[in-house]
């Protein structure tokens, strides 16, 4: 299969209703700790403004755009998925910030139908991983941001336990299984670092979460021991390191949440 038809098939599933809603429960399950340290690395470390406009790209179930709402913020989430959209306008709902949290259907790669300079943070948090094109799509969230906007992401490292087990199981799929797709992949700081600029935006921070974390796939959850195990570890970690500001520790994480800042450039 040629990497173009990959690309094509990843953004196919991800924009089908039955496919992603039936694994990605980051807020339910026994990983739910886990990413609710994300939550909570952004909360402790990053200063919020009630005035901000926020663009969520690939919204998910909301949770991001839900916290920056809670906050004040008038937040819009884009998703290409339609249960995602139904489900981030159910936590709109539930969590009482539905008059500031707006969902619409759009892709990361195309963000036309927004204003350029109309945000003052954009949010890819948990889509890093899952883009066919990040440069392009990076470069459409830089032009949505403000010059003095923050851009805010997370991905999975390639120096992590997590990613690098991760890349084993890609490379041993692609040799013994050549037709099953993968849906994800993970990058290094310095890729990172590098597809940042590429794109006009500076890394100014990073957290670490879960670098003990060997699993943090909740659509390859189960219960036999090893699961558990690996499980148990990874709660323990969290419960004494929610989260690393170290960067070496940080860059090891199961995930990192970075934030970044536009660099005075053009973008054509």
């Amino acid at each position: 299969m040629s990497g173009s038809q990959l690309d094509d098939e990843v953004t196919d599933y991800f924009s089908r209703p039955g496919t992603v809603s039936e694994w990605w429960t980051p807020e339910s399950g026994p990983l739910a700790f886990h990413y609710a340290a994300e939550i909570q690395a952004l909360a402790d470390e990053f200063m919020i403004d009630s005035s901000w406009r926020v663009l969520d790209v690939g919204t998910g179930p909301g949770r991001f755009g839900a916290f920056f709402a809670e906050r004040g913020c008038r937040v819009t989430g884009v998703d290409l998925n339609p249960d995602m959209l139904e489900i981030a306008r159910a936590t709109a709902q539930r969590r009482g910030v539905a008059d500031r949290f707006d969902v619409v259907k759009a892709s990361a790669e195309d963000l036309s139908s927004f204003g350029e300079g109309e945000f003052d943070v954009v949010l890819c948090m948990e889509l890093f991983d899952h883009l066919p094109h990040l440069e392009r799509a990076l470069a459409e969230m830089r032009r949505r941001l403000k010059p003095n906007g923050h851009f805010l992401f997370t991905y999975v490292p390639s120096e992590s336990i997590y990613g690098g087990l991760g890349n084993v199981y890609r490379r041993l799929l692609a040799a013994f299984k050549p037709g099953d797709r993968m849906i994800s992949r993970t990058y290094s700081l310095r890729d990172v670092r590098a597809q940042l600029e590429r794109s006009c935006l500076r890394l100014e921070d990073i957290w670490g979460v879960g670098v003990l974390c060997a699993n943090a796939q909740t659509r390859l959850l189960g219960t036999n021991v090893l699961v558990r195990t690996l499980t148990a570890i990874a709660r323990a970690e969290s419960s004494r390191w929610p989260y690393y500001r170290k960067p070496w520790l940080a860059r090891h994480g199961a995930h990192v949440v970075g934030h970044a800042r536009p660099r005075e450039s053009s973008l054509g």
